[in-house]
């Protein structure tokens, strides 16, 4: 020092990032003194080091039915390198508390439930709530995150950019067996799962149309063992209702799907697998309103598929030959047949993969691959005939087609603003030939997982 003046500590002292630092400190300055003054001591000035007060909020999972597991996220910030936990609590919409779980915290950062809580069998719509709290420390303060409230019971809408959903079916040896989930996809992704719901394994998947009227997607499935339709109404990843059809024969089987009398609803058509008899169903409203026989063709022709091949609005019905490969268009008016047509023949080692509009609206096209190399060949048919073929290229055999989606769309599962209308289910979930055979149903009782749909979503 030098004279009378100001002075000031040359370096101060750090806060320990360990242990505990908060509390009282006290600052205590001595003069030593000189020849010609004497010691002095100042008196002790008091430092209080408060704890730090953190930040916490909340982020947590959609909601969703009974088998959704919901999870928080926990961001911890502002803290005096916190330590000690964060506890999440959930309560359901009674108040009780359903889900307790406890992190330890190391410093600001994201903290997650470890499990989560996934919603019981029998989950009522209602508000299940978050509460998070960092428990504080030595040097933190304890903080409450506001509450977070999550809906149950029901399914997030689809998130914006969806264009298409796909459904899946967990197998029946799995833990979760005969569970239905929705994926929404957009822009080449998935963007949001949702559990629809578990059905017994009994139940099988038949098909997906419009069986309710021009609403959204819904999906028909069919007891294994007494043949037996039910349709669910499918709404914003949401099964909406469910409805019995009514009990056919299990000797007749699904064939395919479509509109064929016009009134923008879907309409079912079985064939009988001893006869080879087509019975069409027509449904509106979520029940059968009329059955018609549209005769028999033998069972060396099996379905390819159905589709609109001469663009007057109504289903048409392609069968083919399993011993020469031979096609033949049936077109479908008012519930009947009004002409039939051979529109060429084709090698067997091509199997039908799908009929789908690919080169014009109000048309359906076929698409054939060759079992032996991955081919794909497309056929353009307009006024039922083929008018042109065109080869799509080779993709390995370990890749199998899941499905076909028109663009624009022309169905969905979303919301009420979409068209609905499933003209043909796609070829191809089951393997095999004919639609009757892998088209437009499962096999009962089949024990790997299906994909049931990519289907357009408006």
């Amino acid at each position: 020092m030098n004279g009378d003046g100001t002075y000031t500590t040359p370096t101060g002292f750090t806060l320990p990032t360990a242990g505990t630092v908060a509390g009282t400190y006290s600052w205590n300055a001595t003069y030593s003194g000189d020849p010609n003054n004497n010691p002095a001591n100042a008196s002790p000035e008091p430092t209080v080091v408060s704890r730090a007060s953190p930040g916490l909020s909340t982020t947590a999972s959609p909601g969703g039915v009974a088998g959704t597991t919901l999870t928080d996220i926990a961001h911890l910030s502002g803290g005096y390198f916190p330590s000690g936990t964060i506890t999440f609590m959930l309560t359901a919409t009674s108040g009780l508390t359903v889900d307790t779980e406890t992190v330890t915290a190391n410093g600001n950062g994201t903290y997650a439930t470890p499990t989560g809580f996934t919603l019981p069998t029998g989950t009522v719509p209602g508000t299940y709530v978050w509460h998070v709290l960092y428990n504080g420390d030595g040097n933190n303060n304890t903080v409450a995150a506001n509450l977070e409230n999550v809906t149950v019971g029901v399914n997030p809408f689809p998130p914006p950019g969806t264009t298409a959903d796909m459904i899946l079916r967990a197998s029946n040896t799995s833990l979760i067996a005969g569970q239905y989930e929705i994926y929404d996809i957009g822009n080449n992704a998935i963007l949001a799962a949702s559990v629809l719901g578990q059905v017994g394994t009994d139940f099988q998947f038949a098909g997906l149309g419009s069986f309710f009227g021009s609403d959204t997607t819904d999906m028909l499935l069919r007891s294994a063992t007494t043949g037996a339709f039910e349709v669910y109404d499918i709404s914003n990843n949401n099964i909406t209702n469910a409805a019995a059809l009514g009990t056919v024969g299990l000797n007749f089987q699904v064939a395919g799907f479509g509109d064929f009398n016009r009134d923008g609803a879907t309409d079912m058509v079985l064939r009988s697998s001893t006869t080879g008899q087509f019975e069409l169903y027509n449904i509106r409203n979520n029940a059968i309103t009329s059955a018609s026989n549209l005769g028999t063709v033998g069972l060396n022709f099996q379905v390819a598929g159905f589709g609109n091949f001469n663009g007057d609005g109504s289903t048409d019905m392609m069968l083919r030959n399993v011993n020469t490969g031979q096609f033949e268009l049936y077109d479908i008016v008012n519930n009947q047949i009004t002409s039939a047509f051979n529109i060429g023949t084709v090698g067997l080692d091509f199997q039908g993969r799908g009929l789908r509009r690919l080169h014009a609206p109000g048309a359906s096209d076929m698409i054939l691959r060759n079992a032996n190399t991955g081919q794909f060949e497309v056929y353009d048919i307009v006024n039922n005939q083929i008018t042109t073929a065109n080869s799509l290229g080779a993709v390995g055999l370990n890749f199998q087609v899941g499905g076909f989606a028109a663009n624009p769309a022309t169905a969905s599962t979303g919301g009420a603003g979409s068209t609905a209308q499933l003209v043909q289910a796609m070829a191809a979930f089951g393997g095999g030939d004919g639609a009757a055979d892998g088209l437009n149903i499962a096999p009962l009782g089949a024990d790997a997982s299906q994909t049931f749909l990519t289907q357009p979503h408006a």
